[in-house]
C-alpha cells in the first residue's frame, strides 16, 4: 500500500451540482439552522473521488478529517447549477501519519469563483517521508486570550451522523457503522467534523456577520449524544473560536472567521 504522488496538482474535470432549495433546507435542518458550511456539499463526492486517486481503499480506511478552510467570494446561488473542480494539492508525511491536502474551487454558471476550499485529511498511523506539493494555509497556532465575546452550547443528537450523511452526501462509515469505526481505531461512530463546524457556526456568526473565511482544525473526535460548547473571541475585524465537548476537551481548535461585513 502506498500513496500515488503523481496525481498531486492534477485538477479534476468540472463536475456540475444543482443547489436546490430542498437540499439547502435539508442541510439546515440537520445542523440546527442555516450555515455557510453548506458550501462543502457541492464538492463532497468529488473530494472523495479525488482523494481516492492518491490513496487506495486500504489507506482510506485510516483517514480522518484534519482541517477545513473555506474562502467565500460569493454566496452559492440557490436554485442554480454550480461547477466544482478539485485536486490533491499536497502529500506530506510525518511520524504519526501522512497529511493530504485537497483543493476545491466552486464556480457559478458564468464561471465566477464562488469559493475556494482546502480540505486536510490525516492518514493515522501511516508515516511516510513524502514532501510533495503545498499544504493547507496556516491557521492560528496560539490559543485566544482573555474572556470570550460569547459562548454557546448545543446538543449533538444521537442521529446527527445519519442526518448529516443524508444532507451532505458524506457517508464515510466511521460516522455510521460502529464496527467499522472501532476497527479503524475509534471508540465508536463519531460526528462528522463538518457537522460540528456547522453547529459551531451558529455561535461564531451569531451577530449576523458574513464570513469571508471560515476555518478550523478538527482536534479530537466527538460522539453523538455529547454537547458542543463554542467560545468566540473578537479578533480585529473577525473572530477566533474553539469548541469543546462535555468533558472540556477541545474538539474544534484554531478556529478563525474573517468577516466581509464588520460587526457593529
Amino acid at each position: 500500500m502506498s500513496f500515488d504522488g503523481s496525481v498531486v496538482g492534477r485538477w479534476s474535470e468540472p463536475r456540475r451540482f444543482d443547489v436546490t432549495p430542498p437540499g439547502v433546507a435539508g442541510y439546515a435542518d440537520a445542523v440546527g439552522g442555516p450555515s455557510p458550511v453548506y458550501a462543502v456539499v457541492p464538492a463532497m463526492e468529488l473530494v472523495f473521488a479525488v482523494a481516492g486517486t492518491a490513496a487506495p481503499a486500504e489507506l482510506r480506511a485510516r483517514v480522518v478529517h484534519g482541517q477545513q478552510d473555506i474562502f467565500f467570494h460569493r454566496r452559492l446561488p440557490v436554485g442554480e447549477t454550480v461547477t466544482v473542480r478539485a485536486a490533491v494539492l499536497g502529500l506530506h508525511g510525518k511520524r504519526s501519519g501522512t497529511v493530504a491536502t485537497i483543493g476545491v474551487r466552486t464556480y457559478d454558471a458564468d464561471g465566477a469563483l464562488l469559493n475556494e476550499q482546502y480540505v486536510t485529511e490525516f492518514y493515522r498511523g501511516i508515516p511516510t517521508d513524502l514532501r510533495l506539493g503545498t499544504p493547507s494555509p496556516a491557521l492560528p497556532a496560539d490559543a485566544p486570550d482573555g474572556p470570550p465575546l460569547r459562548t454557546g452550547t448545543a446538543p449533538l443528537p444521537l442521529d446527527l451522523p445519519r442526518r448529516y450523511a443524508d444532507a451532505s452526501g458524506d457517508r464515510n462509515p466511521i460516522h455510521l457503522d460502529e464496527e467499522f469505526a472501532r476497527a479503524a481505531g475509534l471508540p465508536g461512530v463519531i460526528v462528522h467534523g463538518l457537522a460540528s463546524l456547522a453547529v459551531a457556526s451558529h455561535t461564531v456568526l451569531a451577530d449576523g456577520a458574513e464570513p469571508a473565511r471560515l476555518s478550523c482544525r478538527f482536534t479530537r473526535p466527538i460522539a453523538p449524544g455529547d454537547t458542543l460548547t463554542t467560545r468566540v473571541w473578537a479578533d480585529g475585524a473577525g473572530h477566533r473560536f474553539e469548541s469543546v465537548d462535555r468533558a472540556g476537551a477541545v474538539v474544534l481548535g484554531a478556529g478563525l472567521a474573517e468577516l466581509t461585513r464588520p460587526v457593529i
